[in-house]
């Protein structure tokens, strides 16, 4: 006839079985933990320098990685006597070769932010052609792929005779299609940058 043997946990053993430990004939034994350790994020945030007035901030991605999407950070947006915003966002795009992201105000100080991940994971850069006066700027995508991000760069900008910006970026976000990324300004010319995966 089969004997079943009775074990007895003692208080330590209790606390061991129960931090995933286990016990054998009164002898515990570690066990591997099941719990898989945190990813490490591939994602890297870059912030470019502040930049002089109406110079280009530059938020260069590291290397072995390209942008992702970006974006700026207005440190001083230039003012009319009365208060009113006279300044302008010239450039908000991805570098041409896709390793970082440039923003510039008309007259202003910027700082460009980049988002930077894996040159395998990063999107391909595009640039499209000169748009016409108050016209569309499209980058196109190459086949089989989607524009994820972009933004544009100013090929002229208008200002009045007391140097106030009179002109605007009114457009700039994905093709309908997704196809390609389009820019215009109200005035002047542009160029889109698109960033397509």
């Amino acid at each position: 006839m089969l004997q079943r043997k009775k074990y007895r946990l003692t208080a330590g053993a209790t606390a061991a079985a129960l931090a995933g430990a286990a016990v054998i004939g009164g002898v515990t034994f570690a066990q591997a933990s099941t719990k898989a350790a945190a990813p490490v994020s591939p994602v890297q945030i870059v912030v470019g320098p502040e930049s002089e007035p109406g110079q280009p901030s530059n938020a260069q991605c590291p290397d072995g990685m390209g942008v992702l999407n970006g974006g700026f950070q207005s440190v001083t947006f230039s003012r009319s006597g009365g208060g009113d915003p006279y300044d302008g966002v010239t450039v908000n795009a991805p570098f041409k070769n896709g390793k970082g992201w440039v923003a510039l105000l008309m007259t202003g100080k910027v700082r460009a932010r980049a988002v930077c991940v894996p040159e395998a994971q990063a999107p391909q850069a595009v640039v499209g052609t000169v748009g016409d006066e108050a016209g569309d700027s499209v980058a196109r995508c190459p086949e089989g792929t989607k524009a994820i991000a972009g933004g544009y760069v100013r090929e002229t900008w208008y200002r009045n005779g007391y140097g106030e910006s009179t002109d605007d970026i009114i457009a700039n976000a994905p093709t309908q299609d997704g196809s390609g990324w389009y820019a215009r300004q109200f005035h002047g010319k542009t160029v889109a940058r698109a960033l397509c995966s």
